[in-house]
């Protein structure tokens, strides 16, 4: 067997241990968010007080973004597959949803967009964000942004239960995707 062989056997090899190779597995990062959306959507139809859910909203996310932060660093140290680039790009990308979200906050200062608007507004990004990520990080997000956009004129036109049964949508797709496909696609970057 010439060295060349040799090589490309061994390459075969890495190939092989690397296509079978699974992401980090975070499927409680998708039911926290789930149970956060399903909770805080349907706080916008039943809380008899806007000021619990503008209160659920104001410690949520942030909380679950901390949570999710620690959750994913601490996976991937535990798999050995730690990538503190990608970590960052993947912790920015949500971040920056995050900031947009709090700055389409200033269309309800400046009157220029209504409170329920504003929720209409993040639930818009939010489907972008999935988006995005699933054409940039795992390709299994993008079926979750899809249905995250289709609930988004729900959350404008549906009267009543408009909010709860995105929620219930929402955390739906985002359950499925903690059980299923546990096969992290990565997208070309």
């Amino acid at each position: 067997m010439t060295d060349i062989e040799k090589l490309r056997e061994d390459l075969a090899y890495v190939r092989a241990v690397a296509d079978r190779s699974e992401g980090v597995p975070c499927r409680s990062i998708y039911l926290l968010w789930a149970a956060i959306v399903l909770c805080g959507f349907t706080l916008v139809d039943l809380a008899p007080n806007p000021s619990w859910t503008n209160l659920y909203w104001l410690i949520a996310p942030p909380a679950g973004l901390g949570i999710s932060l620690w959750v994913g660093v601490r996976a991937s140290l535990i798999s050995g597959q730690s990538d503190r680039r990608l970590g960052i790009r993947i912790m920015l990308h949500w971040l920056a949803f995050m900031v947009a979200g709090l700055l389409g906050g200033l269309l309800v200062a400046g009157d220029h967009l209504s409170g329920a608007g504003v929720g209409s507004l993040w639930v818009l990004l939010i489907a972008l964000t999935y988006f995005l990520a699933g054409l940039h990080f795992d390709r299994r997000l993008l079926p979750v942004g899809i249905l995250v956009g289709l609930c988004y004129p729900v959350t404008i036109f549906v009267v009543g239960y408009g909010w709860t049964i995105s929620g219930i949508v929402i955390a739906a797709a985002l359950t499925a995707q903690a059980f299923l496909g546990s096969r992290k696609q990565n997208a070309a970057i």
